[in-house]
């Protein structure tokens, strides 16, 4: 709220006037200097008079800004508020052989309401597709003398309750390699569920070729029987060799095992299977591995970057005439911790900038320094670093207007009464509704 002001040398509290009432197309500018001042034209200082309500709102908003980003940043590693999501409260499930099992994501929430204290995986059998491999040929065999009939051909796949017929003609001067690509083609233009190859082996006058036959997906529809079956006229699958099944498709078997008791196995028609408490994992191969768990470096070091990145930031704002008070409060923080965070990787320059060595960095993950350094400041220490920047930060939040410069900026200087008026209205977001 905002009085009419006859001198811009006697602002009184801003109480009677809502900005929210002015019109969209009305400026603030004209707003301020028609309504609210007017006998004095606070915007026409001239071109040199670069400093006015807007570059005090500006660094009042840049400096808050910055506090804010700072304080998150802090907040995540420290826990404050999202416990389940601190990277310092966060364990990464391992698997100690990964030739048998693979883990792929992890529900980080899920894993920590588990209370999984250990746990191991047993596989019994993992899943595969149905394959049928043909006989092998010599590359430059004709397919007649392999035993296909001139003219019209046929192969035909069953697939459930489906069949599915390939049509494709044999001259007398095709090789077996040149039909066995054409009735690779057909069926793979077909997306039938199965899918077709054509192997090679060898070299020269020696090498072979077999066309194979595979279910699309891994798993038995029915156990104990095939996912698909091939015929076809003039005998033409037996001739090849794919009427016959060399590996009989299967589902995966595997068990897992919680805190010392051993789980009941369960059945996948896939190798991506959920293991509990939030883990999924691929099965790669029979066998058993214990999974241990491990910090998350990969999200600590990331809260690191992102503290840095946060620090850096509110040093652009005092490096950028913001305020000299600023600056010296946030060097005299950091730099009182100059050695611990080197410990870890994190240099400090002289003007306070943060920077990071990563072998020390990365170092530092492994070890575990990180999440000392992290886990000593949770302990509530009021000489740790990362409390005393929040702190800092805390306190340049709720009052910016005290970190930003007013000496250096003529108009507010002799009109403090405005200034600290602007700077009180902050928090209640009028400032920031009235000078977009």
């Amino acid at each position: 709220m905002l009085n009419n002001v006859g001198n811009i040398n006697n602002f009184s509290p801003m109480n009677s006037l809502s900005v929210r009432n002015v019109g969209a197309n009305t400026s603030l500018s004209n707003m301020m200097q028609n309504s609210l001042f007017p006998q004095a034209n606070i915007f026409n200082f001239g071109s040199n008079m670069a400093s006015t309500p807007f570059n005090f709102r500006n660094s009042l908003m840049g400096v808050r800004s910055n506090a804010e980003r700072l304080l998150s940043t802090l907040n995540d590693m420290r826990g404050i508020g999202r416990n389940a999501q601190t990277p310092f409260g966060n364990i990464r499930p391992v698997a100690e052989n990964t030739d048998i099992l693979q883990i792929n994501t992890v529900d980080t929430n899920r894993l920590r309401n588990s209370n999984v204290r250990s746990l191991s995986v047993d596989v019994m059998q993992v899943a595969q597709s149905q394959q049928n491999r043909g006989s092998a040929f010599t590359g430059n065999a004709l397919a007649t003398s392999a035993g296909f009939t001139t003219g019209a051909n046929q192969i035909s796949i069953n697939v459930g309750n489906s069949r599915f017929d390939f049509n494709f003609n044999v001259t007398s001067t095709d090789t077996v390699r040149q039909v066995q690509d054409r009735i690779a083609a057909a069926i793979n233009n077909r997306n039938i569920g199965v899918t077709a190859s054509v192997s090679t082996e060898g070299s020269g006058t020696g090498q072979t070729s077999a066309l194979t036959l595979q279910s699309a997906q891994t798993g038995a529809t029915v156990q104990g029987q095939p996912n698909f079956t091939v015929s076809g006229a003039n005998n033409v699958a037996s001739v090849l060799g794919v009427d016959s099944v060399t590996r009989q498709a299967q589902n995966a078997e595997f068990r897992v095992n919680r805190n010392g008791f051993s789980g009941n196995v369960q059945t996948s028609r896939t190798n991506n299977v959920d293991l509990g408490s939030g883990i999924s994992a691929t099965l790669r191969e029979t066998g058993s591995t214990q999974i241990t768990f491990a910090p998350d470096e990969d999200r600590q070091m990331q809260s690191f970057r992102d503290m840095v990145s946060a620090v850096n930031g509110m040093l652009d704002s005092a490096s950028g005439g913001a305020s000299g008070r600023l600056q010296r409060e946030l060097v005299n923080t950091i730099r009182s911790s100059s050695a611990s965070l080197s410990r870890i990787g994190i240099n400090v320059d002289r003007g306070g900038f943060l920077s990071i060595d990563e072998r020390r960095f990365r170092s530092a993950a492994s070890t575990g320094a990180l999440e000392s350094f992290a886990m000593r400041d949770r302990s509530g220490s009021q000489f740790g670093f990362m409390n005393r920047l929040t702190r800092t930060a805390g306190n340049i939040r709720r009052n910016p207007g005290g970190f930003v410069n007013l000496n250096t900026n003529w108009w507010f200087s002799q009109n403090q009464q405005l200034a600290t008026r602007l700077n009180q209205n902050m928090n209640t977001g009028l400032l920031f509704q009235t000078m977009m």
